[in-house]
Protein backbone atom coordinates (compact mmCIF):
# COMPACT_ATOMS: atom_id res chain seq x y z
CA UNK A 1 0.00 0.00 0.00
CA UNK A 2 2.91 2.08 0.63
CA UNK A 3 4.39 1.72 -2.31
CA UNK A 4 0.98 2.44 -4.40
CA UNK A 5 0.48 5.46 -2.48
CA UNK A 6 4.24 6.57 -3.34
CA UNK A 7 3.64 5.84 -6.75
CA UNK A 8 0.73 8.15 -6.82
CA UNK A 9 2.18 10.94 -5.51
CA UNK A 10 4.95 10.72 -7.86
CA UNK A 11 2.89 10.83 -10.83
CA UNK A 12 0.97 13.69 -8.88
CA UNK A 13 4.32 15.69 -8.60
CA UNK A 14 5.17 15.16 -12.63
CA UNK A 15 1.76 16.00 -13.64
CA UNK A 16 1.95 19.19 -12.53
CA UNK A 17 5.56 19.83 -13.67
CA UNK A 18 4.21 18.81 -17.38
CA UNK A 19 1.49 21.38 -16.19
CA UNK A 20 3.47 24.34 -15.27
CA UNK A 21 5.30 23.44 -18.84
CA UNK A 22 2.03 23.92 -20.25
CA UNK A 23 0.79 27.01 -19.06
CA UNK A 24 4.09 28.34 -19.10
CA UNK A 25 4.08 27.68 -23.08
CA UNK A 26 0.27 28.97 -23.30
CA UNK A 27 1.25 32.09 -21.79
CA UNK A 28 4.33 32.82 -23.55
CA UNK A 29 1.85 31.99 -26.82
CA UNK A 30 -0.15 34.29 -25.35
CA UNK A 31 1.60 37.67 -24.90
CA UNK A 32 3.39 37.44 -27.99
CA UNK A 33 0.92 39.30 -29.58
CA UNK A 34 2.44 42.17 -28.12
CA UNK A 35 5.31 41.93 -30.43
CA UNK A 36 3.69 43.15 -33.74
CA UNK A 37 3.58 46.62 -31.84
CA UNK A 38 7.40 46.57 -31.02
CA UNK A 39 9.69 47.80 -33.70
CA UNK A 40 11.79 44.94 -35.35
CA UNK A 41 15.38 45.57 -33.49
CA UNK A 42 13.80 44.49 -30.17
CA UNK A 43 12.11 41.67 -31.14
CA UNK A 44 14.66 39.27 -29.85
CA UNK A 45 14.81 41.40 -26.92
CA UNK A 46 11.25 41.53 -26.53
CA UNK A 47 10.40 37.55 -27.12
CA UNK A 48 12.72 37.28 -23.80
CA UNK A 49 11.41 39.62 -21.71
CA UNK A 50 7.62 38.26 -22.41
CA UNK A 51 8.82 34.55 -22.12
CA UNK A 52 10.15 35.49 -18.93
CA UNK A 53 6.69 37.35 -17.85
CA UNK A 54 4.91 34.76 -18.64
CA UNK A 55 7.52 31.84 -16.37
CA UNK A 56 7.53 34.80 -13.95
CA UNK A 57 3.55 34.54 -13.88
CA UNK A 58 3.07 30.57 -14.14
CA UNK A 59 5.57 30.48 -11.18
CA UNK A 60 3.77 33.12 -8.68
CA UNK A 61 0.87 30.81 -9.54
CA UNK A 62 1.44 27.79 -8.78
CA UNK A 63 4.14 29.22 -6.14
CA UNK A 64 0.46 30.75 -4.49
CA UNK A 65 -1.30 27.53 -5.24
CA UNK A 66 1.26 25.72 -2.65
CA UNK A 67 1.51 28.29 -0.18
CA UNK A 68 5.10 28.98 -1.17
CA UNK A 69 7.45 31.71 -1.80
CA UNK A 70 9.70 32.19 -4.51
CA UNK A 71 13.05 31.68 -1.99
CA UNK A 72 11.65 28.14 -1.85
CA UNK A 73 12.98 27.54 -5.15
CA UNK A 74 16.30 29.73 -5.02
CA UNK A 75 14.71 32.67 -6.84
CA UNK A 76 16.36 35.22 -4.67
CA UNK A 77 19.37 37.92 -5.40
CA UNK A 78 22.21 37.35 -3.45
CA UNK A 79 26.03 37.98 -3.36
CA UNK A 80 27.00 34.98 -4.77
CA UNK A 81 24.36 35.09 -7.67
CA UNK A 82 26.57 37.47 -9.95
CA UNK A 83 29.38 35.19 -9.12
CA UNK A 84 27.67 32.42 -10.32
CA UNK A 85 25.98 33.47 -13.37
CA UNK A 86 30.11 34.86 -14.35
CA UNK A 87 31.34 31.60 -13.07
CA UNK A 88 28.30 29.86 -15.47
CA UNK A 89 29.22 31.86 -18.51
CA UNK A 90 33.10 30.81 -18.64
CA UNK A 91 32.02 27.09 -18.32
CA UNK A 92 29.62 27.21 -21.11
CA UNK A 93 31.69 29.12 -22.87
CA UNK A 94 34.22 26.57 -22.31
CA UNK A 95 31.73 23.20 -22.80
CA UNK A 96 30.32 24.93 -26.34
CA UNK A 97 33.87 25.83 -27.46
CA UNK A 98 35.32 22.91 -27.35
CA UNK A 99 32.25 21.79 -29.14
CA UNK A 100 32.19 23.81 -32.22
CA UNK A 101 35.53 23.47 -32.53
CA UNK A 102 35.42 20.08 -32.86
CA UNK A 103 32.28 20.53 -35.35
CA UNK A 104 34.02 22.64 -37.40
CA UNK A 105 37.30 20.16 -37.39
CA UNK A 106 34.98 17.49 -38.48
CA UNK A 107 32.96 18.61 -40.67
CA UNK A 108 35.23 20.33 -43.63
CA UNK A 109 34.56 23.74 -42.62
CA UNK A 110 37.28 26.54 -42.80
CA UNK A 111 36.86 29.46 -40.63
CA UNK A 112 37.66 33.00 -41.36
CA UNK A 113 37.32 36.18 -39.13
CA UNK A 114 34.27 38.84 -40.14
CA UNK A 115 35.86 41.96 -41.41
CA UNK A 116 32.77 43.73 -41.22
CA UNK A 117 31.90 42.61 -37.72
CA UNK A 118 33.66 43.78 -33.96
CA UNK A 119 33.79 42.54 -30.27
CA UNK A 120 31.43 45.67 -29.41
CA UNK A 121 29.06 45.21 -32.35
CA UNK A 122 28.33 41.41 -31.91
CA UNK A 123 27.79 41.78 -27.83
CA UNK A 124 25.52 44.81 -28.43
CA UNK A 125 23.34 42.79 -31.22
CA UNK A 126 23.66 39.27 -28.29
CA UNK A 127 22.54 40.88 -25.40
CA UNK A 128 18.87 39.46 -26.08
CA UNK A 129 20.22 36.46 -25.41
CA UNK A 130 20.34 36.94 -21.59
CA UNK A 131 16.54 37.39 -21.01
CA UNK A 132 16.24 34.42 -23.68
CA UNK A 133 18.69 31.99 -21.50
CA UNK A 134 16.87 33.19 -17.63
CA UNK A 135 13.43 32.71 -19.46
CA UNK A 136 14.42 29.50 -20.18
CA UNK A 137 15.81 28.59 -16.96
CA UNK A 138 13.10 30.14 -15.12
CA UNK A 139 10.46 28.08 -17.23
CA UNK A 140 12.35 24.09 -16.55
CA UNK A 141 14.89 24.78 -13.78
CA UNK A 142 12.95 26.99 -11.65
CA UNK A 143 9.52 25.48 -10.03
CA UNK A 144 9.70 22.16 -12.46
CA UNK A 145 12.81 20.89 -11.50
CA UNK A 146 12.55 22.09 -7.75
CA UNK A 147 9.31 20.36 -7.15
CA UNK A 148 10.45 16.92 -8.78
CA UNK A 149 13.82 17.11 -6.75
CA UNK A 150 12.27 17.05 -4.01
CA UNK A 151 9.44 14.23 -4.82
CA UNK A 152 11.36 11.91 -7.00
CA UNK A 153 14.90 12.51 -6.59
CA UNK A 154 17.93 14.55 -8.28
CA UNK A 155 18.51 11.75 -10.75
CA UNK A 156 14.23 11.62 -11.78
CA UNK A 157 14.26 15.49 -11.74
CA UNK A 158 16.76 15.86 -14.24
CA UNK A 159 15.48 13.78 -16.48
CA UNK A 160 12.20 14.63 -16.86
CA UNK A 161 12.90 18.48 -17.20
CA UNK A 162 15.51 17.66 -19.70
CA UNK A 163 12.72 15.68 -21.78
CA UNK A 164 10.17 18.50 -21.28
CA UNK A 165 12.64 20.81 -22.42
CA UNK A 166 13.66 19.05 -25.22
CA UNK A 167 9.68 18.51 -25.91
CA UNK A 168 9.08 22.32 -25.55
CA UNK A 169 11.84 23.06 -28.50
CA UNK A 170 10.29 20.23 -30.81
CA UNK A 171 6.90 22.04 -30.24
CA UNK A 172 8.83 25.08 -31.35
CA UNK A 173 9.93 23.53 -35.05
CA UNK A 174 13.32 22.20 -34.08
CA UNK A 175 13.89 18.69 -35.46
CA UNK A 176 14.14 14.99 -33.11
CA UNK A 177 17.55 15.32 -33.20
CA UNK A 178 18.16 18.85 -32.17
CA UNK A 179 15.97 18.62 -29.66
CA UNK A 180 16.61 15.93 -28.04
CA UNK A 181 20.00 15.37 -28.78
CA UNK A 182 20.28 19.42 -28.39
CA UNK A 183 18.50 21.57 -25.88
CA UNK A 184 17.44 17.66 -24.22
CA UNK A 185 21.52 16.91 -23.35
CA UNK A 186 22.11 20.72 -22.50
CA UNK A 187 18.70 20.34 -20.08
CA UNK A 188 21.05 17.51 -17.98
CA UNK A 189 23.85 20.01 -18.03
CA UNK A 190 21.32 23.35 -16.81
CA UNK A 191 19.82 20.74 -14.82
CA UNK A 192 23.14 19.49 -12.85
CA UNK A 193 24.03 22.90 -12.49
CA UNK A 194 21.04 24.69 -10.72
CA UNK A 195 21.10 21.25 -8.47
CA UNK A 196 24.82 22.29 -7.81
CA UNK A 197 24.58 25.84 -7.26
CA UNK A 198 21.16 25.68 -5.64
CA UNK A 199 19.62 28.34 -8.23
CA UNK A 200 18.86 29.17 -11.64
CA UNK A 201 21.93 32.29 -11.88
CA UNK A 202 24.86 29.43 -13.03
CA UNK A 203 22.91 27.39 -15.24
CA UNK A 204 21.52 30.59 -17.21
CA UNK A 205 24.92 31.86 -17.58
CA UNK A 206 25.74 28.86 -19.26
CA UNK A 207 23.02 28.69 -21.30
CA UNK A 208 23.45 32.84 -22.27
CA UNK A 209 26.82 31.66 -22.93
CA UNK A 210 26.24 28.25 -24.58
CA UNK A 211 23.78 30.48 -27.31
CA UNK A 212 26.71 33.68 -27.39
CA UNK A 213 29.15 30.98 -28.66
CA UNK A 214 27.36 29.67 -31.25
CA UNK A 215 25.92 33.16 -32.29
CA UNK A 216 29.57 34.09 -32.98
CA UNK A 217 29.99 31.93 -36.10
CA UNK A 218 28.00 32.52 -39.13
CA UNK A 219 28.04 31.64 -42.92
CA UNK A 220 27.95 35.18 -44.32
CA UNK A 221 30.27 38.33 -43.84
CA UNK A 222 27.01 41.18 -43.37
CA UNK A 223 25.66 39.90 -40.20
CA UNK A 224 27.31 40.70 -36.54
CA UNK A 225 29.10 37.29 -36.14
CA UNK A 226 32.67 37.29 -35.30
CA UNK A 227 33.76 34.41 -37.43
CA UNK A 228 31.89 33.07 -40.84
CA UNK A 229 32.41 29.48 -41.65
CA UNK A 230 32.65 27.88 -45.10
CA UNK A 231 32.76 24.59 -46.78
CA UNK A 232 35.70 24.93 -49.17
CA UNK A 233 34.93 21.54 -51.27
CA UNK A 234 30.90 22.87 -51.68
CA UNK A 235 27.89 21.29 -50.60
CA UNK A 236 28.06 17.83 -51.87
CA UNK A 237 25.80 14.89 -50.08
CA UNK A 238 29.54 13.68 -48.88
CA UNK A 239 30.37 17.21 -47.07
CA UNK A 240 26.11 17.13 -45.91
CA UNK A 241 26.89 13.56 -44.05
CA UNK A 242 30.06 14.47 -42.76
CA UNK A 243 28.79 17.69 -41.56
CA UNK A 244 25.85 15.69 -40.21
CA UNK A 245 28.34 13.43 -38.36
CA UNK A 246 30.50 16.14 -37.16
CA UNK A 247 27.32 17.17 -35.26
CA UNK A 248 26.44 14.27 -33.81
CA UNK A 249 28.99 13.10 -32.46
CA UNK A 250 29.84 16.09 -30.20
CA UNK A 251 26.11 16.00 -29.05
CA UNK A 252 26.23 12.32 -27.40
CA UNK A 253 29.92 12.97 -26.27
CA UNK A 254 27.92 15.45 -24.07
CA UNK A 255 25.37 13.48 -23.21
CA UNK A 256 27.80 11.04 -21.64
CA UNK A 257 29.83 13.40 -19.92
CA UNK A 258 26.43 14.96 -18.63
CA UNK A 259 25.58 11.66 -17.50
CA UNK A 260 28.99 10.54 -16.28
CA UNK A 261 28.89 14.15 -14.24
CA UNK A 262 25.51 13.45 -12.71
CA UNK A 263 26.38 10.18 -11.63
CA UNK A 264 29.51 10.77 -10.08
CA UNK A 265 27.74 14.25 -8.22
CA UNK A 266 24.80 11.40 -7.23
CA UNK A 267 27.84 8.92 -5.43
CA UNK A 268 29.66 11.67 -3.81
CA UNK A 269 26.58 13.42 -2.49
CA UNK A 270 25.18 10.22 -1.29
CA UNK A 271 21.84 11.49 -3.20
CA UNK A 272 19.48 9.46 -5.15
Amino acid sequence: MKATNTFNSTKTYVFKSILFCIVFTAFFVAFSFTKSFIAGKFERTAHGVIGTMAALLTTYLFLKFDKKSFTVIGLNFEKATLKKFVAGVLIGIGIMGLLTISVIYFSGFTITANTNSSMLNFLYYTLPLIPLAFMEELGFRAYPLVLLKDKTGIRNSIIITSILFALYHLVNGWTIQNSFLGAGVWGIVYGLAAIYSNGISMPTGMHYAANLTTTAFGISDDSFNLWTLKQHNGLSLENYQSSQLATLIPQISLLISGVLCMEWYLRKKNYR
